[in-house]
């Protein structure tokens, strides 16, 4: 059996009881979009957190497909009254962010944990 193109896991965040982190690991192309729209969006309904971070350091890859499907769960997040974070987006993330003209998903990212964590205590 091949190795799925993508990975989340879902951990909790130690000191802030309210708040959850899902990281992703892999490439989130257009053959991956719909498969990680679920994936994600499921993550989304199934948390009781009302602080979400995304973290994005294990992303190798992302095309316009996936940046729209973080875009879709930051406002799937805001409709459930979340706050969702980006943490640690690569340049190439970065950069498909700004070809796609998603200035709302890049408002929501963060450079690194500790920039998450100011951020999530605001």
């Amino acid at each position: 059996m091949a190795q799925p193109a993508f990975q989340t896991e879902v951990t909790s965040i130690p000191d802030l009881p309210d708040a959850g982190t899902i990281h992703l690991k892999g490439r989130v192309t257009l053959q991956e979009a719909t498969r990680f729209r679920e994936s994600i969006l499921s993550e989304l309904s199934q948390s009781s957190a009302t602080k979400l971070v995304l973290q994005l350091s294990g992303v190798e890859e992302m095309d316009t497909a996936g940046a729209a499907v973080l875009a879709e769960a930051l406002k799937a997040g805001q409709n459930r009254g979340m706050r969702v974070l980006l943490c640690s987006p690569s340049e190439s993330v970065l950069r498909i962010f700004r070809l796609a003209g998603f200035a709302e998903v890049l408002d929501q990212c963060c450079a690194d944990p500790g920039e998450t964590r100011r951020r999530l205590l605001e």
